[in-house]
């Protein structure tokens, strides 16, 4: 059956095959947590929201709030917007509002960037990235924890609070071809990744590994689509190719056998690669020792930290190891239940969190699946590099059109972002 219910605002509604996500620590959870369409984005006028919309569902929402909010130390927090502002403040078990600027953290944002963030659309991690971020006072963790206040209030879902998230067994497991969908979906449902051994064999992935100098050239500094990174000895590397398939026959042919393609049915949703259009259906990355300036290893985030977690999670990641991965070559690791856990997206794990992060190593041939909702990072290789495919599938929006400008109004900023910000030498993600 088909449902659709409004909540508190006319832009936040449920979408078929979706929840509400109140019980978002729950074990057995849909992976579509979508609870907005972006055809029905209605402006936001900031002193509209502050006096009226945001403290009636501050209210309406408390009991989502107050568990989480009361783990986060938080102090009183302004957002300034066209020459006026209003303050946030913590007091016992709820969240105040009024006018004017307090002496605590301060984040200045433009009317688009406002609405923005109210809208799910951007996030202060996307500010950041792309050095937008205004805060003459505090620093981005202040913005962080009241970000995840303000997202309990407008979308109904609850601040993670230490012992929110159970498991029924052990988290760390592994998949072979010839297990089934509904072990391995049970299985995503409640820990938010997979890894499924020996998909694809040796031979195959050399073939792919003979593609990465023939692409190459086609990727040059200042191209959207190619990020550069530079090591200890000065030397500067092509590390991401995004696009791929334009130049990898046979990466193309690999991922369209059915035996790749069944993994975007795991889910039992309406995931599939339909919103991947040919010449973007594959990012190549290859990842040397050493990087002191660039983004080769990304630090801890989930694939949401930009924004848009209500429009379009869970979608899936799929990583093919075309090249084996560990501790010493760059292996990802996860933190299993971060999904059902409303948390800082990035750009490190959350203060005090009480959630465990894993090692995901891997053999050549291998794939690790996480959902777009799961906290995960790229290690930095120490001793051997890594080279690893990523594609993915996404859910059918119910307004392709609509979804789509708002995509392309994003990406003019966000294709930049790997050359704003840089990686910390050495992080490991400890």
């Amino acid at each position: 059956m088909t449902l659709a219910i409004w909540l508190s605002f006319p832009d936040t509604r449920l979408v078929p095959g979706s929840s509400l996500n109140q019980a978002e620590g729950s074990i057995r959870m849909s992976v579509d947590l979508r609870t907005r369409v972006d055809a029905d984005q209605a402006p936001v006028d900031p002193a509209d929201c502050f006096a009226e919309r945001l403290p009636e569902a501050l209210d309406e929402n408390r009991n989502l709030i107050a568990p989480g909010a009361s783990e986060l130390g938080l102090s009183d927090f302004s957002i300034e917007c066209e020459d006026a502002a209003w303050t946030l403040s913590w007091q016992s078990d709820r969240v105040s509002v009024r006018t004017g600027r307090g002496n605590g953290a301060l984040a200045r944002l433009t009317h688009q960037q406002f609405e923005d963030i109210v809208n799910d659309q951007t996030t202060p991690i996307a500010l950041m990235s792309n050095n937008l971020l205004d805060m003459p006072q505090g620093a981005l963790p202040d913005f962080l924890n009241w970000w995840l206040v303000l997202r309990s209030a407008l979308d109904g879902r609850r601040i993670h609070a230490s012992g929110d998230v159970t498991f029924s067994g052990d988290k760390r497991r592994s998949f072979d071809s010839d297990d089934s969908d509904e072990d391995m979906r049970a299985f995503l449902e409640e820990y938010g990744y997979l890894h499924i051994r020996g998909v694809f064999s040796e031979a195959e992935m050399a073939a792919v590994e003979a593609d990465f100098p023939v692409a190459a050239p086609h990727f040059e500094k200042g191209d959207p689509r190619g990020w550069f990174a530079t090591t200890e000895d000065g030397t500067e590397h092509l590390v991401r190719m995004e696009g791929f398939d334009r130049y990898s026959p046979t990466s193309v042919e690999l991922i369209d056998e059915d035996r790749f393609q069944r993994i975007g049915g795991i889910p039992g949703l309406s995931h599939s690669q339909a919103s991947r259009k040919p010449g973007s259906r594959i990012g190549a990355l290859s990842k040397p020792i050493g990087v002191v300036k660039g983004i080769s290893d990304v630090p801890w985030h989930k694939d949401c930290s930009l924004g848009r977690h209500s429009y379009e999670c869970c979608n899936l990641t799929v990583g093919i190891s075309v090249t084996g991965a560990d501790a010493d070559s760059g292996q990802l690791r996860v933190v299993p239940g971060s999904h059902r856990a409303m948390i800082w997206p990035a750009p490190c794990l959350q203060p005090n969190l009480d959630l465990e992060a894993i090692d995901l190593p891997t053999r050549t041939g291998d794939v690790t699946v996480h959902l777009s909702c799961t906290q995960h990072m790229s290690q930095p290789p120490e001793k051997r590099t890594r080279k690893v495919l990523y594609t993915g599938f996404g859910q059918e929006a119910e307004d392709l059109e609509a979804a789509e400008a708002q995509r392309r109004r994003l990406n003019e900023v966000r294709s930049k972002t790997h050359t704003s910000v840089s990686q910390e030498p050495g992080y490991r993600g400890d």
